[in-house]
């Protein structure tokens, strides 16, 4: 159980001992008016209660950890949760223990409330779901220039002399600033550039500093090749 339909429990909880405790702990005759002896008590009071357990189940499905982050019309999904439960108390007990008042109308109110509460947290649901979805895409299309930053500050990292270092930060800055979106249409450029980074790693490791040089160009103008076509591609 998560903490926050723990929490919600409690008070939905609550609010039904409530409602049922004020329901038959007044009179059964009010203002000269039985209301046992009736079955649209009965069938009002059923529904209401199914309104109550429709709210609960809607809360375990949809209420979780993550869920302040969740809402309807700019209400928190809790929020939300916890005004239905208030709602359908108040409107029950009114209608359930005052019999000159159209029970039946009471269960529909609270029925009304509960649907509203099950179609706030479908919307929210499906929400955080696209929102999800798009956060995937944009880690996934970021993810080459990304992982080339990291690439090269290793490379960078292994250079012994200063002089190598300034070569592989000119790659680093043109990467760490470049546009961070991909697309199919890069991936030609992008693996010229991957390559590249494996080379230019190489070249460290041997010391080579002449071929560091060159591969530092040749990066460089592959970097900037895939800037000027990301440009286009917008």
């Amino acid at each position: 159980m998560n903490k926050n339909f723990k929490y919600f429990g409690i008070i939905w909880l609550v609010g039904f001992v409530l409602f049922n405790a004020i329901t038959f702990l007044i009179p059964n005759e009010v203002f000269g008016v039985t209301r046992f002896d009736k079955s649209v008590f009965w069938i009002a009071y059923a529904l209401i209660s199914l309104s109550f357990i429709a709210q609960l189940i809607t809360a375990y499905k949809f209420v979780k950890d993550d869920s302040l982050d969740k809402a309807f019309l700019n209400i928190p999904l809790l929020k939300t949760g916890y005004i239905a439960i208030i709602v359908s108390v108040i409107v029950g007990i009114v209608f359930m223990i005052f019999p000159v008042l159209p029970s039946w109308l009471g269960a529909i109110v609270c029925l009304l409330v509960a649907g509203y509460f099950v179609i706030a947290c479908v919307n929210a649901g499906v929400v955080a779901n696209l929102v999800s979805d798009i956060d995937k895409q944009v880690k996934t299309k970021t993810a080459f220039i990304r992982l080339a930053i990291v690439e090269t500050e290793s490379v960078m990292a292994r250079a012994t002399t200063e002089e190598i270092k300034l070569e592989i930060k000119k790659v680093y800055e043109a990467l760490k600033y470049s546009d961070p979106m991909s697309n199919p249409a890069l991936d030609d450029i992008e693996q010229e550039i991957d390559n590249g980074l494996k080379e230019l790693k190489k070249a460290v490791m041997e010391n080579n500093d002449k071929k560091v040089v060159e591969i530092s160009i040749t990066l460089l103008l592959n970097i900037k090749e895939r800037n000027s076509k990301c440009k286009l591609l917008k």
